[in-house]
């Protein structure tokens, strides 16, 4: 057999190899075009180019669109940034995250603090100290229940204390609403974001007591009605006052007044009487 002798064995054996070579290469070749092909669709984002502050302006300068895979794109994400130029952010956006209409100001609200007020809300500032502010952790977007303390004057014994609202958002620190770390910082205003009624019930308690704040866990939105509590309560050790519920009279029937009667009896020559007592009816 020819070709087993050496002068052909080496050239065939190079174009077998060359021959392996290309099918491999043009194997690889088309598996990096199956990878370089999309398996999920592509959705353009518009995310923020850079940090934004609460109260930001939007517009082409601080937004850029992003490609982001179809199934992780959130709800209410933009597409186009044309449609939110001009629009205020209510909420820090971080750099590279997408832009959403739960994070925007309604259309037409101008910039800064009065984009953070919903429509038929209203912020009102209130003056308080490091302890009554929660040694400085209250922070814009904390929650806080405000109590009033009020002294009655010449009858200490009726000063009270009540919480009068519940589960308020704080809108701004020492007129301060851009605050980035979570740090302590020394509290003199802080500025709720209340709805009128909340605001009469603030400017009247603001006027006649003290107020302090609590602060309370965001997560936890459940209210309490509870019954305040006055001095002498709370110096006699007793429960706090609870609202005094009418107790329905209750009569007690008239007794009725027995009468007396006497029947004569007259048997042949003999006379007996009979006493019995009656209610007096069959008159």
């Amino acid at each position: 057999m020819f070709f087993l002798k050496p002068k052909f064995v080496i050239p065939i054996a190079i174009i077998i190899g060359l021959l392996a070579t290309l099918g491999v290469s043009r194997y690889l070749e088309r598996e990096r075009e199956e990878l370089r092909k999309p398996k999920i669709p592509i959705r353009p984002v518009v995310v923020a180019r850079m940090a934004l502050p609460l109260g930001t302006k939007l517009d082409e300068k601080n937004l850029k669109i992003s490609e982001w895979p179809e199934n992780i794109v959130p709800g209410g994400a933009f597409t186009d940034i044309s449609k939110t130029i001009g629009r205020v952010a209510n909420t820090p956006i971080a750099e590279g995250e997408p832009v959403l209409e739960t994070k925007l100001a309604p259309e037409g609200s101008a910039s800064g603090f009065s984009s953070l007020i919903p429509p038929g809300m209203r912020a009102m500032t209130v003056e308080v100290d490091v302890s009554s502010g929660v040694s400085g952790f209250i922070l814009p977007n904390a929650r806080v229940d405000v109590l009033v303390t009020v002294n009655a004057g010449t009858r200490r014994s009726e000063s009270s204390t009540r919480i009068i609202l519940e589960d308020i958002q704080v809108l701004a620190v020492d007129q301060n609403y851009q605050a980035k770390e979570d740090d302590p910082i020394t509290v003199q205003s802080v500025t709720l974001l209340v709805d009128p009624n909340q605001a009469e019930k603030l400017a009247l308690a603001s006027t006649e007591g003290k107020l302090r704040l609590t602060l309370r866990n965001t997560s936890d939105r459940a209210t309490n009605n509870t019954g305040g509590i006055r001095l002498n309560d709370l110096m006699s050790n007793r429960p706090a006052a609870q609202p005094r519920v009418s107790k329905p009279r209750v009569t007690q029937p008239k007794e009725e007044k027995k009468e007396e009667k006497t029947i004569e009896i007259l048997r042949s020559n003999e006379r007996s009487e009979v006493k019995f007592k009656t209610d007096g009816k069959d008159k």
